[in-house]
């Protein structure tokens, strides 16, 4: 991926945060917050283990969302631990610090940040941690050479990103939406969900920025949704901040049919009445000099 012009990016900006700031997309995120936990947690725990936590560090986790992994996080670090948790905007923050006070969690502070500009002072933290956004960055280098200097020296990054786009969590949902409505071709240079699909993409990326010690796993980690097909996809119908307006370009009937032909396409990974997804992650891991 080239890099994009400076009004390009700023244009990125804009469009993430109007993406996962706005109320609906909150809203979403309140309602199943519970269901997408419990169905990403071998996501969470393969982060948590490449960060190599213990009690006493303190850990600054970036794009946080409504807190995972930082919730995850928080117990790890304990009790002299701390951790503070990011995000663009404060209404996903608050729904964090309301489960994290629901949890009787006492270790984790709360700041609305940008990864690009981070409020922090040199050598603050041990540990960086992301799940899911670092593939989103408007401007990759700049985040990162933020996270370095955040960073202790002898301190860790541990990202986990998104694997091939052509994987049955984004084939049989987004990939069946796209045979009912035309999807806009994304800018060539946008933050993009398979941003680092390619091997050793994000790994010389962490290099450029001035990381030591990098590594890139490629894992595939079994989702387990403890609920039915017909919850799954109305969850990815009201979740997903690509597909949400394009299921409300459709009548009734033809939403009907995308739904009948995701979950006729899911049924193939349902096993002892539960549906099990393979996803394709890319863990990496990274030292500050």
């Amino acid at each position: 991926m080239s890099i994009p012009a400076p009004e390009k990016i700023d244009q990125f900006r804009q469009k993430l945060k109007k993406d996962w700031t706005g109320s609906e997309t909150v809203s979403a995120w309140r309602k199943w917050h519970a269901e997408i936990a419990s169905f990403t947690r071998g996501v969470t725990e393969a982060l948590l283990n490449e960060a190599e936590l213990r009690p006493g560090l303190a850990v600054l986790d970036l794009a946080s969302g409504v807190g995972d992994p930082a919730l995850s996080i928080a117990p790890a670090v304990a009790p002299s631990g701390r951790v503070v948790a990011t995000d663009l905007g404060p209404d996903m923050i608050s729904l964090a610090a309301e489960l994290t006070r629901n949890r009787g969690l006492s270790n984790i502070e709360f700041r609305e940040a940008n990864a690009e500009s981070l409020p922090f002072s040199d050598s603050s933290f041990d540990r960086v941690t992301c799940r899911f956004g670092a593939m989103f960055f408007p401007d990759l280098q700049k985040a990162l050479r933020e996270s370095l200097r955040v960073l202790r020296p002898g301190g860790r990054l541990s990202f986990a990103v998104w694997g091939k786009r052509e994987q049955p969590f984004f084939s049989l949902t987004h990939g069946v939406l796209a045979r009912f409505v035309e999807i806009p071709k994304p800018d060539p240079d946008a933050p993009d969900v398979s941003r680092f699909a390619e091997r050793g993409r994000l790994q010389g990326e962490l290099e450029t920025a001035g990381f030591q010690n990098v590594k890139e796993n490629f894992l595939i980690v079994p989702a387990r949704w403890n609920g039915s097909l017909d919850l799954y996809f109305q969850q990815f119908s009201e979740v997903s901040v690509m597909a949400r307006p394009l299921l409300a370009q459709l009548s009734p009937a033809r939403r009907g049919d995308v739904r009948d032909d995701i979950i006729a396409g899911l049924q193939k990974f349902v096993q002892d009445s539960h549906l099990v997804l393979p996803l394709e992650i890319i863990v990496a891991s990274a030292t500050r000099p």
